[in-house]
């Protein structure tokens, strides 16, 4: 009567679990041991296909990486590895199934260290087929419910990053999704009741080194509430830190060390939001900073600047841009500029510097390489008339100036953007 029950116990157990064939290794040093739990054990009847066997734990470590098993019965005491070595080799492995041990040593020590190396059972030879036949459905059944978990887990998480994806996506355009932020919530993702919100992206076409920093930038600020994503050479962050000069000061030095060179990445940081500013409104702000006209990089405040001390610098450089914009096409110098503001040389270029934190020779170049960028797209003129037509006289200057800014050739964005189309 106790055979037939623990019969049906193992058949049942064994229908239950056994939706597929899983995979099992046989490891010890004694070939007559192998063979006798090979045969002596209908695996086949359980949906379990024995595929190797091997006589230590380093050739079973071969066998794991040939087969992947589901579980492995092994003995401890073995030549050249034993099985505590390979249970910890697995466990450093990130293993995905389990180990049963069948040894004929009754050890605590080994039954500790067997537990400490995530080892699924300790069985003691002779144990009857009966009993290691339920250890295996037992551990198979845990395996299989360990997977699930995990898999649901991860099922979690990549719906956590899409609905984040999608929300600062809303974000981005000016919109603060509270059904999207409310997912999240119940995803246990939450964003700070105040802080500041940065954004950048990148003004060339495959560019690493943006990629490298905003790596380091959320690295810097993870400990600070910090939420974000990256994509399409842009980025958006929302940081519960609410002091803008240390972020300001953070990003330039990050900018500099990433490109050690010139930026060509573009960060918008806004001013604090939870009082008087919402962090969609702090959202726009700082979308709006990383977003030059002129497309020269840097770090750029979304803080709106008072009316007062610094009027009539502003409106000297408004009207140096005006002329940039109006002009670019000619043969246009900072000397050139200066006469028609009636102010001196290094008046204009003081105060251009301050205004935009580059110079009018730099603001120069980035406005016509954006010019040539649109004439590229349009794909009806050549990148020799291209360069003419935006102020370059020399043609292979203009491709080392357009590489420099945008990181590719005329040609090659020209491709690039067509075969987008």
């Amino acid at each position: 009567m106790k055979k037939f029950v623990s019969l049906c116990y193992n058949i049942s157990k064994g229908l239950r679990i056994m939706a597929r064939t899983y995979k099992l290794i046989i490891v010890d040093n004694e070939y007559l041991v192998r063979k006798g739990i090979e045969k002596t054990v209908d695996w086949a009847s359980l949906g379990i296909e024995v595929v190797a066997e091997c006589d230590n734990g380093k050739q079973a470590l071969e066998a794991v990486k040939k087969y992947a098993p589901d579980l492995i019965i092994s003995d401890v005491r073995m030549p050249v590895m034993d099985g505590l070595e390979l249970a910890e080799r697995l466990a450093e492995a990130d293993f995905d199934g389990a180990i049963i041990f069948y040894s004929g040593y009754n050890d605590f020590e080994y039954v500790r260290k067997a537990l400490e190396y995530g080892v699924s059972g300790y069985l003691l030879k002779p144990e009857g087929n009966e009993q290691l036949t339920k250890k295996v459905l037992d551990t198979l059944a845990a395996l299989e419910e360990r997977r699930k978990k995990r898999n649901a887990l991860e099922s979690l998480a990549s719906g956590a990053e899409n609905i984040k994806e999608m929300y600062f996506s809303r974000l981005e355009d000016g919109v603060d999704d509270v059904n999207l932020r409310g997912q999240l919530s119940v995803l246990n993702i939450e964003f700070p009741s105040s802080g500041i919100v940065v954004c950048g992206r990148s003004l060339r076409v495959n560019d690493g080194a943006f990629g490298e920093f905003y790596g380091k930038f959320a690295e810097a600020l993870e400990n600070f509430g910090s939420i974000g994503r990256m994509g399409g050479g842009k980025f958006i962050l929302v940081t519960a830190l609410t002091d803008v000069e240390a972020l300001r000061e953070c990003a330039g030095r990050l900018l500099d060390e990433c490109y050690a060179g010139t930026v060509y990445a573009a960060v918008g940081i806004s001013e604090p939001f939870g009082i008087g500013l919402t962090m969609c409104e702090a959202a726009a702000r700082a979308r709006r900073a990383a977003t030059p006209v002129l497309e020269v990089g840097g770090v750029y405040s979304g803080v709106e600047r008072p009316s007062g001390g610094r009027e009539k610098p502003k409106a000297l450089v408004e009207a140096a841009l005006a002329l940039i914009y109006e002009h670019y096409a000619e043969k246009v110098t900072v000397k050139w500029a200066a006469e028609k503001l009636f102010v001196s040389e290094s008046h204009l270029m003081h105060e251009f510097k301050v205004e935009t934190g580059k110079t009018f020779n730099d603001c120069l170049k980035y406005y016509r390489i954006a010019k040539a960028k649109e004439l590229l797209k349009q794909g009806t003129m050549r990148v020799n008339e291209i360069a003419s037509a935006v102020g370059f006289s020399d043609g292979r200057y203009f491709g080392q100036v357009f590489r420099e800014q945008v990181g590719v050739t005329p040609s090659e964005y020209a491709e690039s953007v067509h075969e987008e189309e």
